[in-house]
Protein backbone atom coordinates (compact mmCIF):
# COMPACT_ATOMS: atom_id res chain seq x y z
CA UNK A 1 0.00 0.00 0.00
CA UNK A 2 2.96 1.98 0.78
CA UNK A 3 3.95 2.01 -2.48
CA UNK A 4 0.08 2.42 -4.37
CA UNK A 5 -0.04 5.41 -7.00
CA UNK A 6 -2.71 7.16 -4.96
CA UNK A 7 -0.44 7.21 -1.86
CA UNK A 8 2.03 8.88 -4.06
CA UNK A 9 -0.08 11.15 -5.41
CA UNK A 10 -1.34 11.97 -1.40
CA UNK A 11 2.50 12.59 -0.74
CA UNK A 12 2.57 15.03 -3.49
CA UNK A 13 -0.07 16.50 -1.92
CA UNK A 14 1.37 16.72 1.30
CA UNK A 15 -1.25 14.43 2.67
CA UNK A 16 -0.96 11.31 4.86
CA UNK A 17 -0.30 8.32 2.99
CA UNK A 18 -2.86 5.29 3.85
CA UNK A 19 -0.67 2.42 4.85
CA UNK A 20 -3.13 -0.06 7.02
CA UNK A 21 -6.36 -1.20 7.24
CA UNK A 22 -8.27 -1.42 10.28
CA UNK A 23 -11.35 -3.94 10.34
CA UNK A 24 -13.73 -2.48 13.21
CA UNK A 25 -16.98 -3.77 14.04
CA UNK A 26 -16.93 -7.03 11.88
CA UNK A 27 -19.61 -9.59 12.51
CA UNK A 28 -22.57 -11.56 11.66
CA UNK A 29 -25.95 -9.95 10.97
CA UNK A 30 -27.98 -10.54 13.44
CA UNK A 31 -31.80 -12.14 13.79
CA UNK A 32 -34.17 -9.75 15.83
CA UNK A 33 -38.03 -10.52 16.39
CA UNK A 34 -40.17 -8.04 14.25
CA UNK A 35 -41.18 -5.18 17.24
CA UNK A 36 -44.59 -5.19 15.47
CA UNK A 37 -44.83 -9.12 15.67
CA UNK A 38 -43.66 -9.54 19.18
CA UNK A 39 -45.53 -6.64 20.99
CA UNK A 40 -48.23 -5.29 18.46
CA UNK A 41 -46.86 -2.07 18.49
CA UNK A 42 -45.72 -0.09 15.68
CA UNK A 43 -41.87 1.19 16.99
CA UNK A 44 -39.72 3.79 15.55
CA UNK A 45 -35.89 5.25 17.02
CA UNK A 46 -34.56 8.14 16.94
CA UNK A 47 -30.91 8.15 17.40
CA UNK A 48 -27.58 9.69 15.72
CA UNK A 49 -25.95 5.92 16.24
CA UNK A 50 -25.14 3.90 13.74
CA UNK A 51 -25.71 0.41 16.16
CA UNK A 52 -28.80 2.19 17.12
CA UNK A 53 -30.37 2.58 13.49
CA UNK A 54 -28.77 -1.10 12.76
CA UNK A 55 -31.07 -2.46 15.56
CA UNK A 56 -34.35 -0.26 14.13
CA UNK A 57 -33.78 -1.87 10.58
CA UNK A 58 -33.53 -4.95 12.08
CA UNK A 59 -36.34 -5.46 14.30
CA UNK A 60 -38.64 -3.23 11.76
CA UNK A 61 -38.90 -0.59 13.34
CA UNK A 62 -38.80 3.35 11.57
CA UNK A 63 -35.21 5.03 12.12
CA UNK A 64 -35.96 8.87 12.47
CA UNK A 65 -33.38 10.89 11.22
CA UNK A 66 -33.21 14.72 13.20
CA UNK A 67 -31.18 17.30 11.07
CA UNK A 68 -28.27 18.61 13.59
CA UNK A 69 -28.19 14.79 15.54
CA UNK A 70 -24.76 14.23 16.58
CA UNK A 71 -24.39 12.14 19.47
CA UNK A 72 -22.35 14.39 21.67
CA UNK A 73 -23.41 17.60 23.95
CA UNK A 74 -23.77 20.03 20.74
CA UNK A 75 -26.81 17.34 19.03
CA UNK A 76 -30.26 19.16 18.52
CA UNK A 77 -32.20 17.98 21.57
CA UNK A 78 -34.71 19.92 21.01
CA UNK A 79 -35.23 18.66 17.64
CA UNK A 80 -35.17 15.09 19.03
CA UNK A 81 -38.01 15.61 21.23
CA UNK A 82 -40.22 17.22 18.44
CA UNK A 83 -39.42 14.35 16.40
CA UNK A 84 -40.19 11.98 19.25
CA UNK A 85 -43.57 13.39 19.33
CA UNK A 86 -44.49 13.57 15.60
CA UNK A 87 -44.00 9.80 15.60
CA UNK A 88 -46.33 9.57 17.65
CA UNK A 89 -48.69 12.07 16.16
CA UNK A 90 -48.22 10.67 12.91
CA UNK A 91 -49.23 6.80 14.53
CA UNK A 92 -46.42 5.32 16.06
CA UNK A 93 -47.53 3.62 19.22
CA UNK A 94 -43.89 3.34 20.77
CA UNK A 95 -40.73 5.78 20.62
CA UNK A 96 -37.16 4.68 21.59
CA UNK A 97 -35.43 8.16 21.89
CA UNK A 98 -31.43 7.35 22.08
CA UNK A 99 -29.76 10.12 23.67
CA UNK A 100 -25.98 9.63 24.05
CA UNK A 101 -24.75 12.92 25.06
CA UNK A 102 -24.10 11.73 29.02
CA UNK A 103 -22.51 8.76 27.78
CA UNK A 104 -19.76 10.60 25.59
CA UNK A 105 -18.87 13.06 28.65
CA UNK A 106 -18.56 10.09 30.43
CA UNK A 107 -15.67 8.14 27.73
CA UNK A 108 -14.14 12.09 28.37
CA UNK A 109 -13.94 12.14 32.14
CA UNK A 110 -15.55 16.02 31.88
CA UNK A 111 -17.80 16.48 34.70
CA UNK A 112 -19.07 19.86 33.55
CA UNK A 113 -19.86 18.14 30.30
CA UNK A 114 -22.15 15.31 31.56
CA UNK A 115 -23.52 17.38 34.52
CA UNK A 116 -25.01 19.65 31.17
CA UNK A 117 -26.26 16.19 29.17
CA UNK A 118 -27.95 15.29 32.18
CA UNK A 119 -29.43 18.78 32.41
CA UNK A 120 -30.69 18.31 28.82
CA UNK A 121 -31.79 14.55 29.01
CA UNK A 122 -34.52 16.57 31.81
CA UNK A 123 -35.02 19.04 29.57
CA UNK A 124 -36.22 16.49 26.48
CA UNK A 125 -38.67 14.51 29.27
CA UNK A 126 -39.94 17.58 30.24
CA UNK A 127 -40.42 19.04 26.69
CA UNK A 128 -42.69 15.53 25.84
CA UNK A 129 -43.92 15.37 29.09
CA UNK A 130 -46.00 18.59 29.12
CA UNK A 131 -46.66 17.73 25.53
CA UNK A 132 -48.54 14.18 25.99
CA UNK A 133 -50.04 15.43 29.15
CA UNK A 134 -51.46 18.35 27.38
CA UNK A 135 -53.40 16.04 24.69
CA UNK A 136 -55.06 14.11 27.59
CA UNK A 137 -54.54 10.67 26.45
CA UNK A 138 -53.17 7.54 27.99
CA UNK A 139 -49.55 7.90 27.70
CA UNK A 140 -46.28 5.82 29.20
CA UNK A 141 -42.98 7.37 29.94
CA UNK A 142 -39.61 5.23 31.00
CA UNK A 143 -36.33 7.45 31.36
CA UNK A 144 -33.24 5.31 31.76
CA UNK A 145 -29.79 4.21 30.18
CA UNK A 146 -28.21 1.23 28.90
CA UNK A 147 -24.61 1.19 30.99
CA UNK A 148 -23.06 3.08 33.16
CA UNK A 149 -19.88 5.62 32.07
CA UNK A 150 -18.54 6.58 35.67
CA UNK A 151 -16.09 9.55 34.79
CA UNK A 152 -13.43 7.67 37.00
CA UNK A 153 -12.92 5.23 34.65
CA UNK A 154 -13.88 6.82 31.09
CA UNK A 155 -15.24 3.45 29.73
CA UNK A 156 -18.37 1.12 30.55
CA UNK A 157 -19.06 -0.90 33.81
CA UNK A 158 -22.23 -3.24 34.22
CA UNK A 159 -23.73 -1.79 36.97
CA UNK A 160 -27.05 -2.02 37.23
CA UNK A 161 -28.71 1.09 36.01
CA UNK A 162 -31.74 3.28 37.54
CA UNK A 163 -34.71 3.68 35.67
CA UNK A 164 -37.91 5.26 36.30
CA UNK A 165 -41.54 4.54 34.47
CA UNK A 166 -44.37 6.97 34.19
CA UNK A 167 -48.01 6.12 34.00
CA UNK A 168 -50.60 8.83 33.34
CA UNK A 169 -53.49 6.47 33.97
CA UNK A 170 -51.75 5.09 37.08
CA UNK A 171 -50.19 7.43 39.41
CA UNK A 172 -48.22 6.17 41.86
CA UNK A 173 -44.62 6.55 43.84
CA UNK A 174 -42.55 4.78 45.91
CA UNK A 175 -40.92 7.76 47.76
CA UNK A 176 -37.62 7.92 46.42
CA UNK A 177 -35.59 10.20 43.95
CA UNK A 178 -34.53 9.35 40.72
CA UNK A 179 -30.64 9.10 41.12
CA UNK A 180 -28.35 5.87 41.49
CA UNK A 181 -28.18 5.63 44.94
CA UNK A 182 -32.40 5.83 45.95
CA UNK A 183 -33.26 3.88 42.85
CA UNK A 184 -31.09 0.75 44.39
CA UNK A 185 -34.44 1.01 46.83
CA UNK A 186 -36.91 0.02 43.81
CA UNK A 187 -38.08 -2.41 41.81
CA UNK A 188 -34.96 -4.78 40.51
CA UNK A 189 -35.24 -6.10 37.21
CA UNK A 190 -32.38 -8.50 36.05
CA UNK A 191 -32.71 -7.99 32.22
CA UNK A 192 -33.37 -5.52 29.86
CA UNK A 193 -36.05 -7.74 28.19
CA UNK A 194 -37.77 -7.83 31.69
CA UNK A 195 -38.15 -3.87 31.89
CA UNK A 196 -39.48 -4.10 28.37
CA UNK A 197 -42.04 -6.75 29.23
CA UNK A 198 -42.74 -4.68 32.15
CA UNK A 199 -42.68 -1.26 30.44
CA UNK A 200 -44.82 -2.26 27.51
CA UNK A 201 -47.47 -5.25 29.36
CA UNK A 202 -47.69 -3.39 32.80
CA UNK A 203 -48.91 -5.60 35.72
CA UNK A 204 -49.32 -8.34 33.61
CA UNK A 205 -45.91 -9.05 32.41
Amino acid sequence: MASHPINAERRRQGKTPATHIWLWGQGKRPTLDSFYEKFGLKGAIISAVDLLKGIAKLADMQSIDVEGATGTLSTNFVGKANACLDALAQGRDFVYLHLEAPDECGHQKDLQCKMQAIEKVDMVVGIIWQRLKALGEDYTICVTADHFTPLSIGTHTRDAVPFVIYRSNKEQSLGIQFNEKDAQRGIYMPSGMELMDFLIKGDSA
